[in-house]
C-alpha cells in the first residue's frame, strides 16, 4: 500500500512539474508578443494614410473664414493639436516655425482653446478651426490622435506625420 501511495505522489509531482514547464513556456511567448511584431510608437498612424480621399466637411475658422473639402489647395498642411496634449505642446515650437515659413498654407485644427497669445499667433499664420475631439474636420481626415500633421493632395491625403520639420514627411510640393 505504501508503494502505491509513493508512486501516486511521484506521478503527481511529475505532472505538476510538466504543468509548470508548460505555463512558463506560454508566459514567455505572451511576454514576447507570441510572434506579433509590435508597431513602433513613431510609426503609429494617427490619420488617414496617404492616397486616402478626404471626407466632406465645412467649418468656419475663428477669423470667420469658411474652410471646406471643396476649397482645399494642394500642399495645405492641416495641423491637428490639443492644448491638453503633452506631445502637442512639444511639437508647437516646430509647428510655429514651419507655419511662419509657410504662412497661409497651414490650417490649425484645435480640439480645445489655447491661450490668447498662441491663438493670435496661429490666426496670423492661417485659418484656425476649433472643434470638439473627433469633430467633423478630424473625422474627414481620419484623425484618431494628436498631434498629427496632414498635407493635402488633390482631394486626398498626400502625407501624414506625428511631427513637423525638416526630418518629417510633411513637405510643401513645388
Amino acid at each position: 500500500m505504501i508503494a502505491f501511495q509513493v508512486s501516486l505522489l511521484i506521478l503527481t509531482l511529475c505532472l505538476t512539474l510538466l504543468n509548470l514547464v508548460l505555463i512558463l513556456g506560454i508566459a514567455r511567448k505572451v511576454g514576447r508578443g507570441a510572434g506579433v511584431t509590435p508597431i513602433p510608437a513613431g510609426h503609429l498612424q494617427l490619420s488617414s494614410s496617404p492616397g486616402t480621399p478626404i471626407g466632406e466637411f465645412v467649418a468656419t475658422s475663428t477669423q470667420g473664414v469658411t474652410v471646406s473639402r471643396a476649397a482645399l489647395e494642394l500642399g495645405t498642411v492641416f495641423a491637428f493639436l490639443s492644448p491638453d496634449c503633452a506631445p502637442c505642446q512639444q511639437a508647437m515650437p516646430a509647428f510655429l516655425s514651419y507655419a511662419t515659413m509657410n504662412k497661409g498654407t497651414v490650417v490649425s485644427v484645435l480640439s480645445g482653446d489655447y491661450d490668447g497669445d498662441v491663438m493670435a499667433t496661429l490666426e496670423a499664420l492661417g485659418p484656425v478651426l476649433v472643434e470638439v475631439p473627433n469633430g467633423p474636420v478630424a473625422r474627414a481626415f481620419g484623425v484618431i490622435g494628436v498631434p498629427v500633421f496632414v498635407t493635402v493632395g488633390v482631394g486626398n491625403v498626400l502625407a501624414t506625420s506625428s511631427k513637423i520639420g525638416p526630418d518629417s514627411r510633411i513637405t510643401i510640393p513645388a
